[in-house]
């Protein structure tokens, strides 16, 4: 399980704990009263103290998270640039052709018309050695989609098409390769 995924586990395990508890102690506070015993005024203090720590509570909960969540210019100063372009029927790999493991990639990814047929949408996945699907992202024509990766074991990776684009759709597929240091 990679440092992501154990750190929004607990923050929400944290997060259904808290809750378990404020629900508890909402209804343990309001059993066994009559009508005629409430404390308006005191039930309205409580409410707002309740709300002022749930505000806090959540708020701490996003920002410890939000600085994992995997979006955004995340590849750093040593990272390396593969560009892929879409056309029609066809991944057309620019550069380079192979990446080293265990430094960040970043894709970017378009999708271009050729021989005057105009750009359409793909559906980019990237797949491991074993045929596993790594990430997969929408490549949109006149956009540059940014995908970060990093690669950790060396070897031959497949880039298909996920989103049908015309009759040759399911032969639109390229490698490249991911070499160790």
């Amino acid at each position: 399980m990679s440092d992501t995924a154990i750190v929004i586990t607990v923050a929400y395990a944290v997060a259904v704990v808290i809750g378990s508890v404020v629900s508890f102690a909402i209804y343990a506070s309001t059993r066994g009263r009559g009508v005629d015993d409430v404390d308006t005024p005191g039930h309205a203090r409580r409410e707002t103290a309740w709300l002022i720590v749930m505000i806090v509570a959540l708020f701490a909960l996003l920002m410890a998270t939000i600085f994992f969540v995997p979006y955004g210019e995340t590849a750093g100063a040593g990272k390396q640039i593969v560009r892929v372009v879409g056309v029609q029927y066809a991944w057309a790999q620019v550069e380079p052709s192979d990446v080293v493991v265990d430094r960040p990639v970043e894709f970017w990814l378009e999708s271009e018309g050729i021989n005057g047929e105009p750009a359409v949408n793909h559906g980019l996945g990237v797949y491991d050695p074993d045929g596993t699907l790594l990430f997969q992202a929408q490549v949109i024509p006149g956009q540059v989609q940014k995908v970060v990766h990093t690669f950790t074991e060396p070897g031959t990776y497949e880039i298909l098409c996920l989103e049908y684009c015309g009759a040759k759709h399911h032969e639109m597929r390229s490698f490249f390769e991911v070499r160790g240091q």
